[in-house]
């Protein structure tokens, strides 16, 4: 009577043990799923938001272009770019131009040989096609973007970009890039100032 007791008891105390590690290894795999579906979710969160952000940037920039195009259109080429910097340009942009147009105006040179928001000469004919965003970078301090697009003559094409940085709650262009020639408009623009107008700039 005695061994059939004990034994009863041990595979009790076995069951309750086993009972136990079950349940442990079973709480531990519910704090593993948990942190990894955390995990999951902020990084889903992450590329949703940044898709979200480039449809945001590709609808302003084609609205730009777009207002851009209707403008050379009514006025049959031309267009106020100086007005088209202010509503659409970052602080820094027009800081920069303020001191170029400073520049011309006190050595009686022209720096803008070619129309920075169309990259022609002649802008009767122009259109603006195949917006791309190309890069985002997010930061603590500031979101920059880079539109590549292709601006469309009567005869010709030319390839651009814009750089852009979020301010005051809008995303504004920062930068011209003339891809054809490859150059940088800030880069040439410092270069036409030639640190002549840093006081004037800071």
């Amino acid at each position: 009577m005695g061994l059939p007791f004990v034994a009863s008891c041990v595979f009790s105390s076995c069951q309750g043990s086993q009972t136990e590690v079950t349940d442990s290894n079973n709480s531990d795999s519910i704090q593993i799923l948990g942190t990894d579906s955390t995990l999951v979710s902020d990084t889903l969160q992450s590329e949703v938001s940044a898709m979200l952000e480039r449809g945001v940037v590709l609808e302003r920039v084609q609205t730009i272009y777009s207002l851009i195009k209707q403008e050379c259109t009514y006025l049959g080429g031309s267009t106020d770019t100086d007005l088209l910097d202010k509503a659409f340009c970052t602080k820094s942009w027009n800081q920069l131009l303020m001191a170029v147009r400073r520049q011309e105006y006190l050595t009686n040179t022209l720096f803008f040989e070619v129309n920075h928001w169309t990259m022609s000469h002649d802008s009767d004919l122009v259109s603006f096609e195949e917006f791309e965003v190309r890069n985002m970078v997010f930061t603590d301090d500031e979101k920059r973007a880079q539109v590549d697009f292709t601006v469309y003559e009567e005869n010709s094409y030319i390839p651009a970009r814009i750089e852009l940085v979020y301010e005051d709650g809008q995303w504004k262009i920062d930068n011209f890039y003339h891809l054809k020639y490859m150059f940088n408009l800030r880069e040439r623009m410092w270069e036409y100032l030639d640190g002549n107008q840093m006081a004037y700039l800071l």
